[in-house]
């Protein structure tokens, strides 16, 4: 069986909502996302359900913090079994530093730009995404979140890309600007890529018939 390299995003505030397609999708996709909401409604042990059921889990809480915190937040990551965890570069380099040499070996610090937001992409914030991204680069951050357009300018900083915005191809933008199909995403570059709403309103089509 093919493993498709997708994250799919539990954005919700239970994870029994997500427990349908969580058994269909298992062993069918690489990993899933737990959210700022799922984590506080949930708690921590949200992330040792999802390990103890076998999944990959990618804690999107985007810290963003004074470096002690920063620091101390991601061991607190580390220990409960998170794989990937992400931090706002914003957060100071010394921050991305800390976080970076106290995470374990187990987990993975994945950068966000204060840049990006649901508007499209303009060449200011494409510059100031690059600025960030080389931040993270020289501060030892493992990858990056990363929407389409400017995964072929990052991975010259990085092999790790996490790819969010992805649509199927006759799907709706809804909030989000910055989209691309699964297959031009990982064309250009991309590692992993984040799904949540087309997965669920797609479940048969993503397992059974989505070729990435």
């Amino acid at each position: 069986m093919s493993v498709k390299p997708i994250f799919f995003a539990l954005d919700g505030t239970t994870l029994n909502e997500f427990e349908f397609e969580l058994n269909k999708l298992k062993g069918h996709i690489y990993g899933v996302k737990v959210g700022l909401q799922l984590f506080i409604s949930e708690g921590p042990e949200v992330v040792e359900k999802l390990k103890n059921q076998g999944w990959t889990v990618f804690l999107d809480l985007k810290l963003h913090d004074i470096p002690n915190t920063v620091k101390e937040a991601t061991k607190s990551a580390s220990v409960i079994g998170a794989d990937y965890l992400t931090i706002h570069i914003a957060s100071s380099s010394e921050a991305l530093y800390e976080a970076t040499v106290n995470k374990g070996s187990d987990l993975k610090i994945l950068g966000v730009s204060n840049a990006l937001t649901s508007k499209a992409m303009s060449e200011e914030i494409s510059n100031k995404v690059n600025k960030e991204f080389t931040i993270a680069k020289e501060n030892g951050v493992d990858g990056v979140i990363c929407p389409s357009s400017e995964i072929a300018k990052t991975k010259e900083l990085f092999e790790l890309i996490v790819t969010p915005g992805i649509r199927l191809e006759n799907e709706l933008q809804h909030d989000q600007k910055n989209i691309s199909t699964p297959q031009f995403a990982l064309s250009q570059g991309a590692k992993f890529l984040v799904m949540g709403r087309s997965i669920r309103k797609n479940l048969n089509y993503i397992i059974n018939e989505l070729q990435i």
